[in-house]
């Protein structure tokens, strides 16, 4: 049996539970769908009237709630932007009382968990899933279904609280998985921020000068539409996600940049032992990629 599997069938003592979500976008709403389907009671909390009401309207959340009203609940989920997120988290750490464990789902880790102050009741979270589409109107309650969902707890977090968000995920279908806050924004840059940055450099190099009078954009095929559908994705998140996790983008785009030269060589010197190996190593990694997915 999967520990995701056994763990989630531990949950059913949390379902009477109230659970407060501040922020009531896309993951925030999708948050709210996925507990309330989980059988928790669903407190919602946005600076965006229309945003929280339209989350209520979608059944995310049971009632709606005022910033600044003190959260009497066992878990606090912050969906914020990320370039709101620490401050949202240490005004929600503030108004909440000790029974309460807080969490968050940023796509970066760094920076809130030291906003966290070394609190023992927070453990920061990030779950791998996400649309093109933002807001609720595009919440889902089977968007985190076998998905990984990972943790980032600090030293100083009570195992208890843990154990307590762990379940939490669990019982929302995804798959807990524990990791450092520094580990997860490399590997986040590398595997998530890195494709967002190339795809719009794609984009943007296709849409660029015309080639003897014809828009390139409009002879484009699959391939380049493939490779920029995540291109253009929601400014208010990605500029706040790249700018937060911007040294280890950087360090990602500097790697980019050596293994294209090794590329821009290949071609020059007529390589095609190298050009050979590398498709296939590519070919490989693929392979990888959907396995790990199936």
């Amino acid at each position: 049996m999967e520990p995701h599997r056994a763990l989630r069938r531990q949950t059913v003592a949390m379902a009477s539970r109230r659970l407060a979500i501040v922020g009531t976008g896309l993951i925030g709403a999708s948050v709210g769908l996925a507990a309330k389907r989980a059988g928790f009671h669903v407190l919602g909390f946005d600076p965006d009237p229309q945003a929280g009401t339209l989350a209520l309207k979608r059944g995310a959340l049971d009632e709606l709630g005022s910033l600044g009203d003190p959260l009497s609940v066992e878990l606090a989920v912050v969906a914020t932007p990320v370039g709101e997120l620490a401050a949202v988290v240490t005004r929600t750490l503030a108004s909440s009382g000790e029974p309460c464990t807080v969490t968050d789902v940023g796509s970066t880790k760094q920076t809130v968990c030291a906003a966290a102050s070394g609190s023992a009741r927070f453990v920061g979270g990030h779950p791998i899933s996400g649309a093109i589409e933002g807001g609720a109107a595009y919440a889902r309650a089977d968007l985190f279904d076998d998905c990984v969902w990972f943790l980032t707890p600090l030293p100083t977090t009570d195992p208890r609280r843990y154990e307590r968000v762990r379940a939490f995920v669990a019982a929302l279908g995804a798959k807990p998985v524990e990791i450092g806050a520094a580990a997860h924004d490399r590997l986040l840059a590398l595997t998530s921020h890195l494709p967002h940055a190339l795809a719009n450099l794609l984009a943007n190099q296709a849409g660029g000068e015309p080639i003897e009078g014809r828009d390139p954009l409009e002879a484009a095929g699959r391939s380049l539409r493939d490779l920029t559908r995540i291109a253009g994705a929601n400014p208010r998140v990605w500029v706040d996600v790249m700018l937060d996790n911007r040294d280890e983008l950087r360090a990602c785009l500097h790697q980019h940049r050596r293994l294209t030269e090794e590329l821009e060589r290949a071609l020059a010197e007529r390589d095609a032992d190298f050009l050979t190996a590398w498709i296939e190593q590519a070919r490989r990694n693929r392979e990888r990629l959907h396995r790990d997915r199936t």
